[in-house]
């Protein structure tokens, strides 16, 4: 199954720094720091939030220098399917799992595939798997994991997440300002906000995202936009605010492709209080994203675009999707709240690096990707799950001093370099592939006969 997600996956425009988060992680000589930068709201580091979990539950503390003031200081995005063979992998070992199944989206896998006439290519109502369904056979345990990609809204998954750790692990309202080598050692300086110093450490981890300031201790490489750039739209508590929307978009996804336009529909939340979102993506062969007055068509003279004005996004959605069917089109139009215009980053496909002792990255710091295969958290996750494995080998080794990190390190990259790739590749045909004439059609054909992106010939 195929999912797009905001969450890289974060589709923002190249950002100022904003919050980050540094985690100090002790344990007798070991000193850990691992940083998660949130350039964008939607964006709330859950690979070094999970690598810090995994950590406390094989009793290794961590300390957090968080910019924002509390974990509710901004907005926190869509929603996420974590799959049974990665996401929940680190979820379980973290001690999570159970929780997990406590609060997944029941239904959040429906999907739906549309063309921009109207017509249904594809309609799958989701598994619906109860939270006890797989766990549980003539009372006996049967087995942990849920079956397939189950849903889970990303505040939930965040507050799941900062839950699981001690109330004393985030120091709320701090920020990191520099990161530095100590001389003469194989220690790293960090400076907070204001000037004071915490004890060097020994590993720097950076979980800080696409625009990573970490990463330049590895590699100068930096995103390139992609290509893609989507209008994102609200409504919330659609339920109640337009049931119509609700009813289009369903309990999971709705997504309509065709020749470098997509309509990208999902739920989020539950019940009342659930919401329904919309990525209306144009691409084209730019390599820097077009204005906002230029996806208008208009004349660039430099002034802001208000997306809230209705006849605004009225002339986007005809400019760039008037053919469409006219249901499509009203769903889109009553779709009014927080409108943004996202340009879509990534960074290049197998990005590697030479291993450098006491540094290195996880997550989208590591392989920024677009969310065309809705892959981004899992391959995070999945990093936060190799490293802490081996941070945890190093303790209970006794080799977390001398030459044991950085051996570690080495084999760490050297599968997260390989792991990732994959996944990246995958990816980048798939978001090569929706935006073709039949890109509906071959992706049905993906999902029905299980082929990978890669294996569609590109015409």
């Amino acid at each position: 199954m195929i999912r797009t997600r905001a969450e890289s996956k974060c589709p923002a425009p190249k950002p100022t720094p904003s919050n980050t988060i540094y985690l100090k992680l002790r344990t007798g000589d070991l000193g850990l720091q691992i940083g998660i930068e949130t350039p964008r709201p939607s964006c709330a580091g859950p690979g070094g939030l999970m690598l810090a979990s995994i950590l406390h539950h094989n009793n290794i503390p961590s300390t957090i220098f968080e910019r924002d003031s509390s974990a509710i200081a901004r907005a926190q995005g869509g929603t996420l399917d974590i799959h049974e063979y990665s996401g929940q992998q680190a979820l379980n070992a973290a001690g999570l799992l159970g929780k997990f199944r406590s609060v997944m989206r029941l239904g959040g896998d429906a999907m739906r595939i549309l063309k921009k006439d109207g017509t249904v290519l594809f309609e799958d109502s989701g598994d619906g798997e109860s939270p006890e369904a797989s766990e549980k056979q003539n009372g006996e345990v049967v087995g942990k994991f849920v079956k397939g990609r189950p849903e889970i809204d990303r505040p939930a998954l965040k507050d799941l997440l900062i839950a699981s750790l001690p109330a004393d692990t985030i120091h709320w309202g701090s920020k990191v300002t520099s990161v530095v080598p100590v001389p003469d050692s194989k220690k790293w300086s960090i400076e907070l906000d204001g000037g004071s110093r915490p004890a060097p450490f020994d590993l720097v981890v950076g979980a800080d995202g696409g625009w990573s300031h970490t990463r330049a201790l590895l590699t100068d490489q930096q995103p390139f936009y992609s290509g893609v750039t989507a209008l994102d739209v609200w409504v919330h508590n659609v339920d109640e605010v337009a049931p119509d929307v609700s009813a289009f978009v369903g309990l999971g996804n709705c997504f309509l492709w065709d020749t470098n336009r997509a309509l990208l529909f999902q739920r989020n939340g539950q019940g009342r209080e659930g919401d329904a979102r919309c990525y209306a993506c144009i691409k084209t062969e730019a390599k820097a994203p077009p204005s906002a007055r230029a996806l208008l068509g208009e004349e660039d003279d430099g002034t802001e675009v208000d997306w809230n004005v209705a006849r605004v996004r009225e002339r986007f959605v005809e400019r760039h999707f008037g053919d469409w069917f006219a249901e499509v089109k009203r769903i889109l139009l009553s779709m009014t709240e927080t409108p943004i215009l996202r340009p879509l980053y990534m960074l290049p496909v197998g990005l590697t690096w030479e291993s450098r002792p006491g540094a290195t990255l996880v997550g989208d710091a590591a392989h920024l990707m677009t969310p065309f295969a809705g892959v981004g958290v899992n391959v995070a996750f999945m990093d936060a799950l190799e490293l802490a494995q081996g941070i945890v080998d190093c303790v209970k080794a006794g080799s977390a001093d001398g030459n044991g990190l950085a051996v570690m390190l080495q084999k760490y990259e050297k599968g997260m370099f390989a792991r990732s790739g994959e996944e990246a590749a995958k990816t980048e045909s798939a978001m090569h592939l929706q935006f073709l004439k039949d890109g509906a059609e071959r992706m049905i054909m993906i999902m029905s006969q299980g082929l990978q992106p890669g294996e569609l010939v590109f015409e």
